[in-house]
């Protein structure tokens, strides 16, 4: 899952924002800074810059930041920025822009040669969540990299199908979306995607990848029409920042209802309507399909089946043991599974939140287990695992194995070099990994068409 409302990081090698790689367990942040703060905290940061102090810099990164960027990294980076650009000259005084869940501290960063701006967020505690440098000027825009582009997968044929805006949810929480519908009469089996953890668009746009988007169109290119949405933390971040929620809140009530539009679309059988979750989506499929008993399947891709300090705890130690963090960035992410893993439902819950998320957040997921669930749904599902995915591994495979045992209706597959985001690769994966243009394997695709168009109607 990815790091709260604001998973953005920046890669100075590259000047661009991206969003943070996965970590389950990161959930909604708690409510903006003051404004006072963010200023104050943003002036402390320009000094930094301005006397090459970049160890201090580093050390306020937030533990998730800290993860994708380290400190060598970050220095390697801006080493390359000034050599292109001229030594920093000047930061101007912060302006803060409203950006929904947060304010992002905003001032002009004048270098030798060009002009860009200097983009900090941060959380109530002071910590940078996001740094983001970008051009003011065509120069600077020469001389910056090239932004990672988004390519169509060959898989991906325009001609099969067309995208469609459409609105849904109630009054309080109206949510765009996109429906891909094949070409043709139909009636069409349907997909509904549902995201990872933090403030996805429709697309699930993490770096270089666009996963909804290879899924939605590769799916509608063989006649499955698919509808993928913007998140509610993503679209209502100022309103979900400061409330309390549960899991029910914060991504189910939203899959159900875009489960509905999909059943009521002009094109699509209603019953034969399947939910596809990816990581906190694929670990809460059960959930959708125990809520809504009309669905005609689910699909689990790198759904978790372990409680959440648990897996917190070996993500942390993979990118320690693999030289992507330092165990002194990790250690308030450990110090957080450890308070998760503390919350007792026999005793009054301590007050404040772990991770961004209230205590209700965590006792409702302590008693959540996804595998078992499904087993009691008794609805066939796809299990799918990237055999070089370290944020979800094989000890959850296992995990909706060892459950759904002899159920008939329960189908797996491992796609050996896959990572996370269902993107192939070599080697070990890395945070960094995410940052490079890719798509979703087509052979992945083609299992989830296969299964989808196989399914028998629901009851």
């Amino acid at each position: 899952m990815t790091a709260p409302f604001v998973a953005l990081a920046l890669s100075l090698a590259v000047a661009q924002a991206v969003p943070a790689p996965e970590a389950k367990g990161s959930l909604p942040s708690p409510a903006k800074a003051p404004a006072e703060s963010v200023k104050q905290w943003a002036t402390e940061v320009a000094g930094m810059f301005m006397s090459g102090k970049l160890d201090g810099i580093a050390a306020r990164f937030d533990p998730r930041l800290a993860t994708l960027l380290s400190p060598e990294a970050f220095k390697d980076g801006w080493v390359g920025i000034e050599a292109k650009n001229g030594k920093l000259k000047s930061i101007g005084a912060p302006v803060l822009k409203d950006a929904g869940p947060l304010d992002i501290a905003v001032m002009a960063a004048a270098f030798e040669k060009v002009e860009w701006t200097l983009g900090v967020a941060f959380d109530v505690q002071g910590r940078i969540t996001s740094l983001r440098f970008t051009p003011m000027s065509p120069n600077a825009a020469a001389n910056a990299p090239p932004p990672v582009e988004y390519r169509a997968p060959p898989y991906a044929e325009p001609k099969k199908f067309r995208d469609s805006a459409v609105k849904f949810g109630d009054e309080k929480w109206p949510l765009p979306g996109t429906i891909s519908m094949p070409a043709g009469k139909g009636p069409f089996p349907g997909v509904v995607l549902v995201h990872g953890s933090g403030p996805l668009d429709q697309d699930e746009t993490v770096g270089g990848t666009k996963v909804f988007r290879d899924l939605a169109w590769g799916l509608a290119s063989q006649g499955i029409a698919v509808l993928r949405y913007d998140k509610r933390t993503r679209v209502h971040g100022d309103k979900v920042g400061s409330a309390p929620m549960t899991v029910k809140d914060e991504v189910i009530d939203d899959a159900l209802a875009a489960v509905a539009t999909l059943r009521q679309t002009p094109g699509v059988n209603p019953r034969r309507i399947a939910v596809l979750g990816h990581s906190l989506g694929g670990y809460l499929v059960p959930r959708i399909a125990a809520a809504d008993k009309h669905l005609a399947g689910v699909i689990a891709l790198a759904g978790s089946t372990r409680p959440v300090h648990e897996l917190i705890q070996d993500q942390l130690d993979y990118l320690v043991e693999n030289g992507a963090a330092r165990e002194e960035d990790v250690a308030p992410m450990r110090a957080d599974a450890a308070a998760i893993q503390a919350i007792d439902p026999a005793k009054t819950p301590p007050a404040g939140r772990v991770m961004g998320a209230p205590p209700s957040y965590w006792l409702d997921l302590k008693s959540y287990k996804p595998a078992v669930l499904a087993h009691l749904n008794a609805i066939p599902i796809l299990v799918l695992q990237g055999g070089r995915d370290y944020q979800v591994t094989s000890k959850d495979l296992d995990g909706w194995k060892k459950e759904l045992a002899g159920d008939k209706f329960a189908t797996f597959k491992v796609f050996p070099r896959a990572n996370h985001f269902f993107v192939y690769g070599e080697g070990k994966s890395l945070p960094v990994e995410v940052m490079k243009p890719g798509n979703v394997d087509g052979e992945v695709v083609q299992t989830i068409a296969k299964w989808v168009k196989g399914l028998p109607p629901a009851k």
